[in-house]
């Protein structure tokens, strides 16, 4: 698939599902699983309730411990601490080059060639996770978490367009989700490829 660089002036990227498969590496997930079974089960659907409401939440992730400790009947403090401690901490170190989807480095290094500032546009910090996977350059990382609202809301993609210097519409979002990144990216009036649904694979994406 060629896309036409004169329709944008910078390219914003997801993570999770975009840059790399989520189920293999969720495999590394069993061990915390098995430890804290009702807590990381019901992570994911807490995740999903907030995101459906885009409201922007001034401790975005101080909400979802909340939530989630009322949901399986814990302390707050206690979801939190086990969010931070496998979420944000045992699952990014278990990141490697070995993960990243065939074609991704080759699209990044000709944007780099080109001249074509990129960004990444994350549910989640993913700096570790990045920096893991030897996927570095970029001009900004923006958490959407640490905006206050998850995807599609779209204040994460608006961070980006304001670190790049460049407006929302000359930006082209890659991700994997049509519900969380093409109605972000239709939201703040980017235009957006989707991984599965516009393009099959990195090596048949051509920036």
């Amino acid at each position: 698939m060629n896309v036409d660089r004169s329709q944008f002036d910078a390219v914003t990227f997801d993570v999770d599902g975009t840059l790399y498969p989520v189920g293999p590496q969720k495999a590394f997930l069993l061990p915390y699983l098995l430890r804290h079974p009702l807590l990381l089960s019901k992570y994911s659907e807490v995740v999903e309730q907030v995101r459906a409401e885009r409201v922007v939440h001034e401790d975005l992730r101080g909400e979802v411990a909340r939530r989630l400790g009322e949901r399986v009947g814990a302390n707050p403090d206690r979801a939190r601490q086990v969010i931070n401690q496998v979420i944000h901490g045992a699952w990014p170190a278990t990141f490697s080059p070995r993960v990243v989807f065939s074609g991704v480095t080759e699209v990044l290094a000709r944007l780099d060639e080109a001249g074509i500032p990129r960004a990444v546009v994350s549910d989640y910090p993913a700096e570790r996770k990045l920096t893991n996977m030897g996927l570095e350059g970029w001009a900004a990382v923006i958490a959407c978490e640490s905006e206050g609202a998850y995807k599609p809301h779209p204040a994460g993609l608006e961070a980006a367009s304001k670190a790049l210097g460049v407006p929302c519409e000359r930006i082209l979002h890659i991700g994997d989700r049509e519900d969380t990144d093409a109605e972000m990216a239709a939201e703040a009036g980017a235009a957006c490829l989707i991984l599965g649904r516009d393009f099959k694979s990195w090596g048949k994406l051509v920036l």
